[in-house]
This record gives C-alpha cells, structure tokens and sequence, in this order.
C-alpha cells in the first residue's frame, strides 16, 4: 500500500507538470500530446488509488478471517481404523483426537504453507544457535544378492538432542522413554522440516534423536561415503541405529515418529523390522506418506501441488543429494547422474536416482528391501506389531483431499493402525495460533504421554 502510494504520488507530480507544459505551449500538437499524457497520468493515479483501496479492502478481509477462525468451535477429529478397544482407549485419552482448534490460517492452505516455509527456513537459520545435538554415526551396508560386492559401507547418523544452547546437559535414567524422528525428503536435524518440536520434547523427561539417512545435513561427514542414497532412506540403515539404541538403553520404550517423506521410511521399516524391535512401543506418521513410486505423482495435483514438487522440492533435492555428492556419484554412473540433474519433475528424479543409486542392481530386490508400500500397497498396516497412526490432512496440497480412498479403505478393517483426518493445516504449518504455534507439536507429545502414563 505504501508502494502504490508513492507511484501515485509520482503520478500526480507528473500529471500537474504536463498541465502546466500545456498553458506554456500552447500550439495544437502540443496540446494533443500533454491531453494524452496528462490523461494517462490521471488513469494510472485511478488505478493506484484503487489498488490502494483493495488491498485494504483485503487486509480487512485476512484479518476477520484470521479472528473468526480462532473464535469458531474446534474441529472434529475423524478416526478411520483402529477398531481395537486399546486402540480406542488411546485414541480417547489424546485430547487432540477428540477435537483440534482453528487456526488464523485455515482460510488458505496457500497461505499456511507460505508462512510454514519462511518459519522453516528462518528455523534452519537459527537452528546452531538454539539446540544442542550430538551427532552418533553408523557405518552400514546394505543386505541383499544384489547389491556390489565392491560397494563401500555407507554412514548414517543419529543426532541426539542435549538441550537448548546455553543451558546444561539434561540428565536422563536409562529407562527414559526415546522418542526417534524421521526427517522429510531432503531434510535433517536442522530442518524436519521446521524444529518447533523439539521445544515441545524438551518439556518431558524423553531422550530425543533425528535420524539422518545417507548424504544429507550440514555435518562435515554427512556427505556421501559410497554411490549409495535413497531419497527417503533406507529401512535396513535405520535399523542399525534403532538396534544400537535399543542396547544402549534396554528398558527404555522407544517411540519412532515420521514427519512428511519420513512417514514412507518409518512405515516400510516398521514392516519390514518392527517385530523384531522388543523395546518398540508406538508408531507416529505426520501427514504424508505414499508409494514411492506414485508419491510425487497424485492423481488430482494442484498449481500449488505442482510448483512444490516439481519447483521447491526438485531444486532443493538436486542441491542437498546431487550437488554436494557430484564426485562420488559420477564415478558410479555419470550418465544417470547427468538425467537426474536435469530432470523437470520430481517423480522422474526418483525414478532415476531409485534404479541407479539405491544400492542395488535388481529392481525388484530394491523394492522389496526399501518401499513396503510397492504397487499402491498399504496392507502392511494390518501386520504392525504395535501401535500405529498416519495424520492426514484433507488441504494438504502433497495429498490433495488428504489419504486416498483406497489406503482409507484397507486401514478401516485394522485393528491397531488408524487414520485420524482434520480438515485444515495444509503441509505441516498446522497452525493454531497467531504466534505461530502448531498442534502437530503438541500432538506428538500427547500421543506419546498417553503410552508412558500407563
């Protein structure tokens, strides 16, 4: 508005001096070229004023909308599945599953995800001077027929929350409840994406870790150490860090949350491992999560949809998994390396990067060693050994209309797997407050509260 202002104010200087240029030329051509210019002035000063005017006409309009979002009743909670009554029991003592309050932003799933994503990257920008982690890492390889005998170890890491900057170590029993966090597709500890979290965990008595799968985060040895990465992670990798947890700590119960891409990793894991984890208690998945090879393809997509996938997501995937590995990838396949830079969306980028970087040589044994979901599958819900429930959001623009129907449909029939669907929240900004508070945060403690009060 300030903007408009000052090109009226412009305009306005310009309009009276063409006037004044015409009563001192007074021939007739010159006063068919100051009439002109002198009228197109006066438009231009019109239309500023009345862009002026709209756009406080629309700052109005925000605000009331921001207003009556936080005075309306809260919203219902759907729950699909989980037809167990321990399932049930959990599902009632979580205060969040009962109803969820409005956010200031629930007008616009455009506008939450715009603020989520400057709030992510400031976050990330302050992210050294608010939290102290502890960086544990993990020499592993990859089990499998085919993966190259002359394939070398590759490093992943587990990042262990201390504390907040400035203030002493937290002292912790043994047997303190452990909460792991799977970050999204080209995310780590710095940006999950976001780190409100992390003051809503430091609240409670639980150790805390983020898992950093193979060549991504901002540590000098989060680099690739073999031509190996997968851009949602490798279950089998993530298995030696919960393996190594769990004998650290043997009585501590252990808590494994996703949050969007991160879902894909913790669900396929807690197929493919979860039965074979004693100290696993829940499993949380934080809106998101699909089949691999359809995930950044829906079916419905949005403007929105598109330019986040196949803009933001794309470039920022390039940057944080090519760039930074070019050399080491380069010797390994420098043709898929090139098609994988160049690639224009973000599913054909999986794509490539699946058969040419996963590790493995034979397509199959990759996809059954590292997507649980192949072929659209979601049946393996029916067969977690423990607790589990996938957060989806109708205005999600990943997920247009939230989960699909068909993934609805198997996890109605689960017994200890369930869907819990909320209206508003778009991606991860779940807002629900002008502070920018989320109740994402607040969710993940509940859920967790209500295992480790029993």
């Amino acid at each position: 508005a300030v903007l408009v202002r000052m090109v009226s104010a412009i305009f306005q200087g310009l309009s009276h001096s063409i006037k004044a240029t015409a009563v001192s030329q007074p021939s007739f051509a010159m006063q068919i070229v100051v009439g002109s210019l002198s009228d197109l002035a006066e438009s231009v000063i019109g239309a500023a004023v009345s862009l002026t005017q709209w756009s406080m006409v629309l700052t109005v309009v925000a605000v009331l909308l921001m207003f009556l979002s936080t005075h309306l009743p809260p919203y219902p909670v759907k729950v699909v599945g989980g037809s167990a009554e321990s399932f049930k029991e959990i599902v009632r003592k979580t205060p969040l599953l009962q109803s969820c309050p409005r956010g200031p932003f629930d007008f616009s799933s455009s506008v939450q995800l715009l603020i989520f994503g400057f709030q992510m990257m400031w976050e990330e920008f302050r992210f050294d001077a608010q939290y102290n982690f502890v960086r544990e890492e993990f020499e592993t390889t990859l089990p499998g027929d085919s993966v190259a005998a002359d394939m070398s170890p590759g490093v992943s890491a587990m990042m262990w929350l201390l504390g907040r900057k400035g203030q002493s170590p937290r002292v912790l029993p043994d047997d303190a409840p452990i909460v792991i966090l799977c970050p999204g597709l080209n995310c780590y500890t710095a940006s999950l994406p976001g780190t409100s979290v992390y003051g809503a965990l430091l609240e409670r008595p639980w150790r805390v870790a983020v898992f950093e799968k193979r060549g991504v985060g901002h540590h000098p040895s989060s680099v690739l150490t073999s031509p190996v990465f997968h851009l949602f992670g490798h279950p089998s990798d993530l298995h030696v860090a919960v393996l190594a947890t769990q004998a650290r700590y043997p009585n501590a119960p252990i808590h494994i949350a996703g949050v969007s891409s991160g879902n894909g990793l913790v669900g396929s894991y807690t197929a493919m491992y979860g039965s074979s984890v004693k100290s696993l208690r829940s499993i949380l998945m934080l809106v998101g999560g699909d089949d691999y090879n359809s995930a950044f393809a829906p079916q419905s997509p949005s403007w929105l949809t598109r330019m986040l996938f196949d803009t933001v997501l794309l470039e920022t995937s390039k940057q944080r998994f090519l760039r930074k590995n070019w050399k080491i990838l380069e010797q390994k396949d420098a043709v898929a390396l090139k098609a994988a830079a160049e690639a224009t969306t973000l599913q054909s980028f999986y794509d490539i990067t699946m058969r040419s970087f996963s590790g493995y040589s034979d397509p199959q044994e990759a996809e059954r060693r590292i997507n649980a979901f192949t072929g659209d599958n979601n049946a393996c819900f029916h067969t977690y050994p423990v607790p589990v429930l996938y957060v989806g959001i109708e205005d999600d623009p990943v997920a247009p209309g939230g989960p699909k129907l068909s993934w609805q449909h198997v996890i109605r029939a689960c017994e200890t797997s369930a869907i819990a669907l909320l209206p508003c929240g778009s991606h991860l900004g779940c807002y629900d407050s002008l502070r920018l508070t989320r109740w994402l945060d607040r969710l993940l403690v509940q859920w967790v509260d209500v295992f480790e009060s029993q």
